[in-house]
């Protein structure tokens, strides 16, 4: 006899609440950016979409169409196209929707029903702010997760295909191959990340000649060297800041792979333990603000999530995890929003970027983990909507 559990319509109005919450934030965002305001990023990716079907340089200035340039992949822009041929407003609507949903349903195939919703409630603040700017990084955080319970599931294809898919929105989620570690068949992964990273490289040539899509590459890579060069909210820029030293960041970028993968390939012994798989996936969604020099305040998101993701998987979080967990909305979900003085904003997280502090304080602490005895977390995977 199934057992009926008081706690459960409690449960499922909040539920209710919080994807009434997650429908009013697209809505609210569409309506500022698109209806109030017409977006630049926006604006960017349709003339983007339009320009490669035109064989135009996506990677030039149109500064009559939009300030700032594009910065996403010629693979981007083609698939991107659905959303520059219909008016503005529905197609901003539509793309919102498509990263506000897929966050949502990530969040749901890797922690079960009570933590998905805990998760979904903490990241609401950082999916808004993606949302106001218009930007992927919902989606991006999205396809890394996606990426991480196909794998789990031996889904190899699809495994590839998110980790492909995106890196050819922000080339830094490649670090989300690395799940394919913990994979039995290593091999037929690569395989299936190389030939779904070929497939999406030549996908322009459906509207463009070779010619015009060498040259696209060519723009692109000038234009990525160019912000090699920036440092964004990372660990970079806090060593500039600290050191007073004008180090490149591929080094440092570097020594963060390498602090990344060190304890997964030192503890094999420990591949079986779920735990600490998703203490892992934590750990890069975390690594892909702090170490991407290209993150801003639209991007923490991505590490919004893995902090979620964490936080909502504990079965009973210690004095010192909820110290963590307040210091990082404190000071990280919160830095940007209006609840934070202005005063404060300028003179301590604007001039030092500190809200990247308790990122790179939580990275510490979930690499720690990895390294020592397993977190205490409870449940395991959902059912996984890719199954």
């Amino acid at each position: 006899m199934r057992e009926s559990s008081p706690a459960l319509p409690v449960h499922r109005s909040l539920e209710f609440l919080v994807a009434a919450l997650w429908i009013v934030a697209v809505i609210a965002a569409t309506i500022q950016q698109g209806v109030v305001h017409h977006n630049n990023n926006f604006l960017i990716f349709r003339a983007a979409s339009i320009h490669l079907l035109h064989g135009q340089d996506l990677y030039a200035a149109y500064p009559s169409l939009h300030f700032d340039f594009y910065k996403y992949s010629p693979a981007f822009a083609l698939l991107f196209l659905p959303f520059a041929v219909l008016p503005l407003v529905p197609s901003m609507f539509m793309w919102n929707a498509l990263n506000a949903g897929a966050l949502w349903l990530a969040l749901g195939t890797v922690l079960p029903r009570r933590g998905a919703l805990i998760a979904r409630f903490i990241v609401l603040l950082d999916m808004l702010g993606s949302l106001q700017n218009v930007q992927s990084n919902a989606l991006v955080t999205a396809l890394i997760i996606f990426s991480f319970i196909a794998y789990e599931r031996r889904h190899t294809v699809l495994g590839g295909l998110a980790v492909d898919v995106g890196a050819a929105i922000k080339v830094f989620p490649l670090a989300d191959a690395s799940f394919a570690i913990f994979h039995p068949r290593k091999v037929r992964v690569a395989v299936a990340v190389a030939l779904g990273a070929t497939g999406l490289v030549l996908l322009p040539l459906l509207v463009t000649t070779p010619a015009t899509l060498w040259a696209q590459y060519a723009s692109w890579r000038a234009i990525e060297s160019e912000d090699a060069l920036d440092r964004g909210f990372t660990v970079m820029q806090m060593v500039q800041l600290l050191l007073r030293q004008d180090w490149p960041n591929w080094p440092q970028q570097a020594g963060g792979v390498l602090l990344l993968v060190a304890p997964v390939l030192v503890r094999r012994d420990r591949w079986t333990d779920w735990n600490f798989r998703l203490t892992y996936l934590c750990s890069v969604l975390v690594f892909c603000v702090i170490f991407n020099h290209q993150s801003e305040s639209p991007t923490f998101v991505i590490a919004a999530a893995g902090a979620a993701i964490w936080f909502a998987a504990l079965a009973k979080p210690s004095r010192l995890e909820w110290a963590l967990f307040v210091f990082f909305v404190v000071c990280t979900m919160l830095a940007s929003s209006d609840a934070m003085p202005r005063a404060m904003q300028r003179a301590v997280f604007d001039r030092y970027h500190f809200k990247t502090v308790p990122c790179i304080v939580l990275w510490v602490a979930l690499q720690v983990r990895l390294w020592r005895g397993p977190p205490r977390v409870e449940g395991a995977v959902a059912e996984s909507s890719l199954a």
